[in-house]
Formats: structure tokens, C-alpha cells, sequence
């Protein structure tokens, strides 16, 4: 069993960002890995455990999008309870909570997350701050969400010493806030 939720152990920028807010309590549930829940739908129970895909988009840079390559000859069943996990990479570049850890990530491209929201994905994991970035971010959580798929950002993939489709089993827990946008989110890998 490996645990992929982020470690925030330790001296981060993200604390100085949460001390400058003014709802402190809200945008906690965005530290660190969460499900952004922007129409605070209530996630199904039985997203607790599902089938984990990892896609490794580690030799993707930061300028380039990751398009629907990256799943080519990858079997994504409609409707199949499954967790997709990309993995960039980006957390052994760049610091948590840093300019370029926020705002500079890599993003998976429209098609790709269109592809994804048709099979029916339970959750769409990520190691770095988003999906997409700046104003499209949260676009793309909300369309997510409409599909009954939910993003979950700031994975810790540095232990998933797999290969690109590898598949396994995923545990995921959450605890519901109506009044939240981001729910704080423990994310445990069987790899078997």
C-alpha cells in the first residue's frame, strides 16, 4: 500500500498564501491533495475504492499540453468505477506552493478531459496544482463535477514506480462539507 496524498510536512509557501486569506478554514480545504467540489455535490460512497490508471506524463515540459497520446493503446472501459492518476513529475522540479508549482504546471488538453468525462472516470488525479491553469482551472473542475467525475489535485506519484497504463487498486477518503469548494483527500495506492 503507498500513500499518495501529499506530505505537507515542513516549511511550505502554501502557508503564507492560507495566513492571507480571509476565510482561512474554506481555502484550507485546497492545501495540499483535495477534490475541488466548486457545486459542492456530494461525491458517491462507493468512489471509495476503484481501479487505478496511472499515466505518465513525465516527459511532457510545461509549454505543451498533454493531449489524448498519452492514453493511446490504454483500455478505459465507459462506466468502469476507474481513477485516473497523471503523473508530471512537477514536485521534484518545483516547490510546493511556489509561482511555478501554481501556476505553471503542466495541463491536460480539452480533449483528453472530454474523452475522459464520456468514459464516465470516477476521479482525475493529478501531482501538481490542476488539470488546467488560470482562469480554466476551475472551468474544468466545474464541467468535471457536472459529470459526476471529480478532480483531485496535489498527488504525491513520486512512489508509483509503475509503467503507463500500469493498473491497480485505489482507496480514496474524503470527508463531506457542504459549505467547502475543496475537500481535504487521503489517496492510498495497492500496486500489489
Amino acid at each position: 500500500m503507498i500513500d499518495i496524498t501529499m506530505n505537507l510536512e515542513g516549511d511550505h509557501n502554501v502557508w503564507k498564501w492560507l495566513e492571507s486569506q480571509e476565510n482561512k478554514l474554506m481555502n484550507a480545504g485546497h492545501v495540499g491533495t483535495h477534490i475541488d467540489v466548486y457545486k459542492k455535490s456530494r461525491i458517491p460512497v462507493d468512489y471509495f475504492k476503484t481501479r487505478g490508471v496511472l499515466i505518465d506524463c513525465t516527459e511532457y515540459g510545461i509549454e505543451k499540453e498533454i493531449g489524448m497520446e498519452v492514453i493511446e493503446g490504454i483500455d478505459i472501459k465507459y462506466g468502469e468505477k476507474v481513477f485516473i492518476v497523471f503523473k508530471t513529475g512537477i514536485q521534484s522540479r518545483f516547490e510546493y506552493g511556489s509561482e511555478m508549482y501554481t501556476n505553471n504546471h503542466p495541463q491536460l488538453g480539452w480533449e483528453l478531459i472530454d474523452f475522459l468525462l464520456q468514459r464516465q472516470v470516477c476521479f482525475i488525479g493529478i501531482d501538481c496544482a490542476g488539470i488546467r491553469r488560470g482562469s480554466e482551472h476551475i472551468k474544468a473542475d466545474i464541467k468535471a463535477e457536472g459529470n459526476r467525475t471529480y478532480v483531485i489535485e496535489n498527488l504525491d506519484t513520486g512512489g508509483l514506480n509503475l509503467k503507463n497504463g500500469d493498473k491497480f487498486d485505489v482507496y480514496t477518503m474524503w470527508i463531506e462539507n457542504p459549505f467547502a469548494t475543496g475537500l481535504s483527500t487521503r489517496v492510498l495506492a495497492d500496486v500489489i
